[in-house]
């Protein structure tokens, strides 16, 4: 049987080889054409095979699948008879033994060869794909994540706006702001802390300032909570007696999860903000809100004068109350003067520089004489005001400003804000008027 089998396998080794060779001759073109090692690989395609080589790759399959039965055979005979499992071995053995020949003849080597271009050109392929999948599942992340953050954006902006449309006006009486950020707490109810914020608020809030919430610190057992209020240009902090400024920075906030309201750290206190807003939108509107805030004119705005009596704050008011429409004011003689220091058509106004500051029967005395002349009032104070002629002040329409030693008057009170608001935005139309309108090239004099 043996004999049978090798002899029939030279027999048909060398009838591949004899019809290889013819056809090698046969297609000189295609072989000389297709380069060395390729395979038709720069074409893409497969080189054609001669039928000596698909005569040997036809007798390997049939040698394999009967291999595959000597196998079964021999598994059987393990539980059937030693005959059967002799029998599976020698069909195993014998047919194992073909097929390494028939790989040494050159037809089975150039099978083997071309069997291994072609798992090399799909595994070459398969890595393509695998990269090009992978190269648009990370494009596809990309753009998801491009996409999270663009809605995430523009959800925060809808956010903001919606926050700086509910807020009071700039301007708003400091009571009725802090009210209105109060609502949207569950403190709502709680007078002391309505109370302690208008008194920080009083004391480092301006009154251009707009609140935009207002934060209790976390504490434990029964230590009172500090107070911090959130502006559009910083924030003001109270904590047991004591109360100051402060300018809110990145590393001070702490986010948390995707739901967490944010914590706001300042020194050893940490502000939670647990009710509306969240703190990533007021610190967004805060930005949003600064930026929009009206600019001084300052290049427009009077010279600051040294302040060194009080007929220099006498005469600084003069300059500012002429910036802000009162063109026509001048400052009364020194001596008696019942309580005015600066005289206009439409306006009187009243300077102090005390080292205590303006009480409300002195602010109610300026109302007296204005009124009676039907002339609007204006304040003018080195130290300021006490939160009952502030209010008192504010509810009249009394236009107060506490001005700093080189006679820069800051409002202090709705109405002085409306006042220097509108002088800005005329010396700002004013400039840009005159930026606008192009020099004349003859020094205003006529052509000849």
């Amino acid at each position: 049987m043996s004999e049978g089998i090798i002899g029939f396998h030279g027999q048909g080794a060398g009838g591949c080889r004899g019809l290889g060779r013819t056809a090698v001759d046969r297609q000189p073109a295609q072989v000389a054409g297709a380069p060395a090692g390729g395979d038709g690989e720069a074409t893409g395609r497969r080189a054609p095979r001669s039928p000596g080589d698909v005569r040997v790759e036809v007798i390997s399959g049939v040698l394999a699948v009967v291999m595959v039965i000597g196998v079964l055979v021999l598994l059987v005979g393990l539980f059937v008879s030693t005959a059967v499992w002799v029998s599976g071995a020698a069909v195993f053995v014998l047919t194992n033994a073909v097929l390494w020949l028939l790989g040494k003849t050159p037809a089975g080597r150039r099978n083997a060869a071309r069997e291994a271009r072609d798992a090399a050109r799909h595994a070459r392929a398969a890595a393509r794909r695998a990269e090009r999948a992978e190269r648009e599942g990370q494009a596809a992340a990309t753009a998801a994540e491009e996409r999270r953050a663009r809605e995430a954006e523009q959800a925060l902006r809808r956010a903001v706006r919606a926050l700086l449309d509910d807020l009071p006006a700039r301007g708003t009486p400091q009571d009725e702001a802090i009210a209105h950020c109060l609502e949207k707490s569950v403190a709502v109810r709680d007078p002391r802390l309505r109370a302690e914020a208008e008194r920080l608020a009083r004391r480092h809030v301006a009154v251009d300032e707009r609140i935009l919430c207002i934060a209790r610190s976390a504490t434990e057992g029964r230590e009172r909570p500090a107070l911090l209020i959130l502006t559009d240009r910083g924030a003001a902090v109270s904590h047991k007696g004591v109360s100051y400024r402060f300018d809110p920075q990145p590393e001070d906030v702490i986010e948390g999860l995707e739901v967490s309201w944010g914590r706001l750290t300042v020194g050893e206190l940490i502000f939670t903000f647990s009710h509306h807003p969240r703190l990533r939108i007021a610190l967004a509107a805060r930005e949003e809100a600064a930026a929009a805030a009206p600019s001084a004119a300052a290049a427009q705005r009077p010279v600051q004068r040294l302040i060194r009596d009080a007929r220099d704050a006498e005469l600084a008011a003069v300059d500012w109350m002429r910036y802000l429409g009162f063109t026509d004011a001048a400052a009364t003689p020194v001596g008696s003067d019942a309580g005015i220091d600066v005289l206009a058509e439409r306006a009187v106004a009243q300077v102090k520089k005390e080292g205590s500051r303006t009480t409300r029967p002195t602010v109610q005395q300026l109302h007296g004489v204005a009124a009676a002349q039907q002339r609007s009032a204006l304040f003018f104070s080195m130290a300021g005001y006490t939160p009952p002629a502030l209010a008192w002040a504010s509810q009249q329409g009394i236009a107060l400003f506490q001005y700093d030693l080189q006679g820069t008057p800051q409002p202090v009170n709705p109405p002085a804000l409306h006042l220097m608001d509108a002088a800005d935005g005329r010396a700002s139309r004013a400039a840009d008027a005159s930026a606008a309108t192009p020099a004349d090239p003859t020094g205003g004099t006529a052509a000849p």
